[in-house]
């Protein structure tokens, strides 16, 4: 019998990418999914941790599963084989991680610094727009979809003009901290293919959006969701801007004191399995949806009260949990 011992980690998974043409000089980054028929980079490569996960197919794992996820045909000898093959393969370069990676950090955060004051600046040289007092075809759009003109306002929407795609652009404040800008595209073909537009540079994964200084949250997936909430009222609200928490959110969230949530995340697949993750760190409750609603942004002030008044009786008799 033969017995082959290899190593399954970072730099493991860093030689696997470069075997397939897909490795970046950074610890976190994301790139179409080679493994659907992907129109948006959907899959994130943490090389830091030795992951990918696809937020398109739901594919993950480690530097092993990657090569069974692109070579389905091989039976699990042949698998262990090739595996064998591509990390020990001379031809197949690494990274040296520690050096490299650390770098990369060192890099990454001037670069984050750059790119947030260039995003700032694009926003701030925007014209401020009191949305009452102006015709536009993204108004309508916007007011179509329920939101308030003075909602816009408030949260400082402005038009963007030179992208036809992309019109409407928004500031996302972190517990008032500005960390980028989002644009929303209104353009149906458009919106099939990506929804939103972040500025260069804009990481989701240590941003929450709204302000969460409280002991109990409400937690949105997207920026829409969020605008909505905040329309109703929703004082203590945050975006993480996907279905899954990541590990910087988290310690953010505890950083302020939060103990409770209520996960208005999708209520689709992806975000019951979102509302699943918080359970492992906080005391959650699920917002009680109507039925045939899958996220806040499709709630009007009617369905939102009723809802709100069954997650506040939820929420009293599960006492907070």
């Amino acid at each position: 019998m033969i017995k082959i011992e290899f190593q399954n980690g970072p730099k493991e998974l860093a030689k696997v990418l470069h075997y397939y043409n897909l490795l970046e000089q950074t610890e976190s980054y994301k790139i179409v999914c080679p493994f659907h028929n992907d129109v948006n980079a959907s899959m994130l490569i943490n090389i830091e941790e030795g992951r990918y996960y696809c937020f398109g197919c739901n594919r993950n794992g480690d530097a092993l599963d990657f090569v069974k996820d692109a070579n389905p045909e091989l039976n699990d000898l042949e698998l262990m084989l090739r595996y064998y093959k591509i990390i020990k393969s001379k031809k197949v370069k690494s990274i040296n991680y520690n050096k490299d990676i650390n770098i990369s950090k060192k890099n990454k955060v001037s670069n984050d610094k750059s790119n947030n004051i260039i995003a700032n600046d694009y926003y701030m040289n925007l014209k401020t727009i009191d949305w009452n007092k102006i015709n536009d075809p993204i108004k309508e759009y916007m007011l179509h979809r329920g939101f308030e003109a003075t909602t816009l306002t408030k949260v400082k929407a402005k038009l963007t003009y030179s992208n036809d795609h992309y019109p409407i652009i928004f500031p996302m404040n972190d517990m008032g901290v500005f960390r980028g800008w989002v644009c929303r595209t209104s353009n149906a073909n458009v919106e099939k293919k990506r929804k939103y537009l972040y500025n260069k540079g804009f990481h989701r994964r240590d941003t929450i959006v709204g302000k969460y200084d409280n002991e109990t949250v409400l937690l949105v997936e997207g920026f829409m969701d969020y605008l909505k909430m905040k329309q109703f009222g929703i004082k203590y609200i945050g975006a993480i801007l996907g279905w899954k928490i990541t590990s910087a959110q988290i310690s953010k969230l505890k950083a302020y004191g939060v103990k409770n949530i209520i996960s208005a995340l999708d209520t689709d697949n992806c975000g019951n399995k979102g509302t699943k993750e918080l359970e492992k760190y906080f005391n959650v409750i699920r917002f009680q949806f109507p039925e045939g609603i899958k996220d806040p942004g499709d709630l009007d002030k009617e369905s939102f009260i009723a809802a709100n008044n069954k997650t506040k009786k939820l929420f009293k008799e599960g006492k907070k949990c």
